[in-house]
């Protein structure tokens, strides 16, 4: 065990130190900004001898009921709270993507993980009353010559985001469903990239209360939609416009070729956009409409109602959100059941064998016998076809002895595309053309 610990730590030194070696400020900002981004397995190796496969559906399974609201605080002295309705990743698969980013100066290289369901930038500050493990080093305000504390007064303090009577700062506190969280106060501070390219007085979170839900990460990148995100806070330079590549996740290779970068690009030929939309009651959230779905090239008819894919801004319910953050996919119950029926008759027809009883919260599992994986096709709406992978909707269970159907039912009205089903697609948040895209082999 000690062996494998160093070897660890081993790898995360020579992780960060290839992902980021910042020195100074360019003096001219490119006209993109990408960083670099490693799935968790690849800094945080698994035990030996486990399973990959085991892994994602145990970490599915001990956050699949958790839900996640942003509490916003007058005051630590007050018990009035407004609770704004937020979904982030992180509760439900904490970690899975993390990127490499410089904070202050000098710079402390942190691990965040990227969440596209949050809007808050955060991390583990000293002095800290309660943190998480985390492998890279705690970043400390105190050494950093940029690092600057927002007080109550500044419009930078976000609507009703709280103040502390003793020190005037404005403060911040998030809350998850289980009761962990990030509490602390807001600054803004220099971030730092992997080509020295810097963005100077970032809106940040300086967490000095945090409770373990974030498995080894320094905190979050949030890149939603709201005002303190990193994408919103980056748009009068780069324009509102990012994308991302997310590797094979069962791959530990530094060179999975995964990325986030914000910035226009020329697009692929095969990219196939679909309308970004917007949801009132979840306005931080990236949703898109879904049409339907194909299985073994057929497309799947009956059983369940499209109104369910759809966005019902009335409601708040229905649609997709495309999030990084949520490993699992989650779909409308009778989406779920009609897809997962389909894929069984497909899968029974080749030759599988359905198992009795489920694995974790996959409840379609099957050993293979030599037969081919049936095809599934996502169709979103404005004509947007996307053929998936096997390996983004079909996982190894025990060793790859069984393979699960990797999607779940929600009967909450908040569905999700999650990671997983993303893997190795270009993802384009095209928010000034109102659109979403997917290209294949985008890495």
């Amino acid at each position: 065990m000690a062996e494998h610990k160093r070897t660890v730590s081993t790898l995360v030194l020579l992780l960060l130190l290839s992902f980021f070696s910042a020195s100074t400020n360019a003096t001219r900002p490119p006209a993109t900004l990408r960083i670099p981004v490693v799935h968790r397995d690849a800094v945080f190796p698994p035990p030996p001898g486990a399973s990959r496969g085991n892994l994602l559906s145990r970490r599915a399974a001990g956050y699949a009921t958790l839900k996640a609201s942003l509490c916003l605080r007058r005051s630590s002295a007050h018990n009035d709270r407004l609770h704004s309705p937020v979904m982030s990743g992180l509760p439900f698969d904490s970690g899975e993507y993390f990127a490499s980013v410089g904070v202050g100066t000098p710079s402390t290289t942190a691990l965040l993980v990227i969440d596209t369901g949050s809007d808050l930038i955060w991390l583990q500050c000293k002095p800290c009353r309660r943190c998480h493990r985390q492998m890279s080093l705690l970043y400390d305000p105190k050494g950093s010559s940029t690092y600057r504390q927002i007080p109550c007064s500044s419009p930078r303090c976000f609507p009703r985001q709280g103040c502390d009577g003793s020190t005037g700062a404005c403060g911040y506190t998030m809350v998850y469903g289980d009761g962990s969280g990030s509490r602390g106060n807001l600054a803004t501070d220099r971030l730092v990239f992997s080509n020295d390219t810097s963005v100077d007085s970032i809106v940040i979170g300086c967490g000095h209360d945090n409770e373990e839900l974030f498995d080894s990460s320094a905190g979050v990148l949030g890149v939603g939609r709201g005002a303190g995100s990193l994408a919103t806070q980056v748009a009068p330079t780069y324009g509102r416009y990012f994308a991302y590549c997310l590797g094979d996740r069962t791959s530990v290779a530094r060179s999975s070729g995964s990325y986030l970068a914000f910035g226009r690009t020329p697009e692929p030929l095969c990219t196939a956009f679909t309308p970004l939309l917007s949801n009132p009651r979840r306005p931080n959230l990236y949703y898109v409409n879904v049409a339907g779905f194909s299985v073994g090239g057929k497309r799947v008819t009956g059983g369940f109602s499209s109104c369910s894919l759809s966005l019902d801004p009335a409601t708040g319910r229905g649609g997709l959100v495309v999030d990084s953050g949520t490993s699992i996919s989650r779909l409308p119950r009778d989406a779920y059941a009609a897809l997962r029926d389909a894929f069984d008759a497909r899968a029974a027809a080749a030759g599988m064998r359905r198992l009795a009883r489920g694995m974790s919260v996959f409840d379609a599992c099957y050993e293979l016998r030599g037969a081919s994986v049936p095809a599934v096709t996502l169709h979103f709406a404005g004509g947007a076809d996307v053929a998936l992978p096997p390996g983004n909707y079909f996982i190894p269970e025990q060793g790859g002895k069984y393979h699960c159907l990797a999607l779940e039912a929600t009967d909450d009205g908040l569905s999700v595309l999650g990671n997983v089903l993303q893997q190795g697609f270009r993802v384009v948040f095209d928010v000034e053309k109102e659109r979403v895209g997917f290209a294949p082999n985008g890495c």
